[in-house]
């Protein structure tokens, strides 16, 4: 074994006793001559693996296939029937919805209660505290009771003490899946982040999409035994296959919706506040305003052939992204930007002042403003949202004026163009040829 692994799993099982009524497991107790009234169910099957500290892991499979099992075991919450698990430092989970915490504390409490629970201090909790409601972004809720929090609150909460612990071992199961899309784009930046820091991540999910673009490495558990384990596409083409031949509806229906990317929806009812969150220009609280201030952005945004501000575009319509420039001081290397990505964090497009060979912007003295104008045309699938990032920076982006991270959300619209699925439109168009 490595030793440059975070985890190693090896012939690792568990099954459990599954007797009919509680009546049978008092008799199977009591009887004289130790006669059976169970029958045993094999939930994982002498799994192994290993995973290298600093790669983000995926684990896939079907409904009851093993994968919360698994993480359980690796995070200590269950026994292992069979078998060894060894884990090289500090992990943070989020597992089930509401996992830990105590329905009768408060926000508030229940962050105490989850850093207690982890071995970390109420003093550097209390350092933490800030970070970790600024995250979570509840409001008032945060010293509320849990019980009055709705399930979006919950993963809120959940995932902002997790990924604001500082753990070497990220763990989480399915918790991105609801939410709104802001916080769902705040989640995937701080996964990226915990990347880049080089952290180790286990991600279960049934997004295939959000495999293949986060993880180094993917396994697939099927019937509580591994299937494959290798690089992410391998594995997740072996998962439709499977789920292609033997799958039940339910999971088929799961399963289409994520192979034609269709729009993301939410499985929460959002609360009034929360819903109040999707206003054209609300900011994202991690690391949206950076740089050191020599100059910064004052507005920005996309305009519509009416000179109007939108934030609901058309898939093959014009428009123009704008950058208002305001300087502090008097600079002579300046490039204006701005980026378009997915709620998960894939770059589609970028473009910059300094990527036009006969733009060259001149010196700019203190109290200087200037404005820069992309024509675009849109070419964006519709039915999905996107994140516009704008940047102020030197032509060789080695320093930053000032940067707003995922500052404007947009959706992208289509009434006569037939993109349904995919990241681009094409504008494609058709014939039909008859052969008798």
């Amino acid at each position: 074994m490595s030793g440059n692994n975070a985890i190693i799993v090896k012939n690792l099982s568990k099954s459990y006793k599954l007797y009919n009524t509680p009546k049978d497991r008092m008799k199977e107790l009591l009887h004289p001559f130790k006669k059976k009234y169970h029958r045993n169910y094999q939930a994982l099957d002498d799994i192994s693996f290993e995973v290298p500290r600093g790669t983000t892991f995926g684990i896939i499979g079907r409904n009851g296939a093993g994968k919360s099992t698994l993480l359980q075991l690796i995070c200590d919450k269950l026994t292992p029937t069979s078998g060894s698990i060894e884990v090289k430092g500090r992990i943070s989970a989020l597992l089930e919805l509401g996992a830990g915490f105590n329905r009768e504390f408060t926000g508030r409490e229940n962050i105490f209660l989850q850093g207690a629970l982890m071995g970390i201090t109420r003093k550097e909790m209390e350092k933490r505290f800030d970070e970790i409601a600024d995250f979570a972004d509840i409001g008032d809720f945060i010293d509320q009771p849990a019980k009055t929090y709705s399930s979006g609150m919950y993963v809120r909460l959940g995932f902002a003490v997790a990924i604001n612990v500082d753990p070497d071992i990220l763990i989480v199961d399915e918790a991105l899946a609801v939410g709104d899309a802001f916080f769902r784009r705040k989640c995937y930046a701080k996964i990226e982040d915990f990347r880049k820091r080089g952290k180790t991540i286990l991600l279960v999910t049934h997004g295939m999409e959000i495999i293949k673009e986060f993880c180094d490495k993917a396994m697939l558990i099927d019937n509580g035994k591994i299937a494959q384990i290798g690089e992410s596409k391998d594995v997740t083409n072996l998962y439709y296959k499977i789920l292609n031949f033997d799958n039940p509806d339910e999971e088929k229906e799961t399963l289409k919706k994520d192979y034609l990317n269709e729009k993301d929806k939410s499985l929460e009812v959002t609360d009034n506040r929360e819903q109040s969150q999707e206003n054209e220009h609300k900011f994202l609280l991690c690391n949206n305003k950076l740089g050191n201030k020599e100059a910064v952005i004052l507005e920005y945004g996309i305009l519509d052939n009416k000179n109007d501000n939108v934030t609901t575009l058309e898939t093959g319509k014009e428009y123009t992204v704008f950058i208002k420039a305001l300087f502090n001081s008097n600079i002579s290397d300046i490039s204006l930007g701005f980026s378009i990505r997915t709620v998960r964090g894939l770059i589609l497009f970028g473009t910059r002042t300094g990527s036009f060979g006969d733009i060259i912007i001149p010196p700019q003295k203190k109290g200087n403003i200037i404005v820069a104008r992309f024509k675009i045309t849109m070419r964006l699938a519709s039915e999905k949202e996107y994140f516009l990032t704008f940047g102020l920076n030197n032509k060789n982006i080695t320093t930053f004026y000032d940067l707003l991270e995922d500052a404007l959300k947009i959706s992208v619209i289509s009434t006569k163009y037939c993109a349904k699925f995919g990241l681009v439109n094409l504008e494609p168009t058709i014939s039909l040829e008859y052969i008798s």
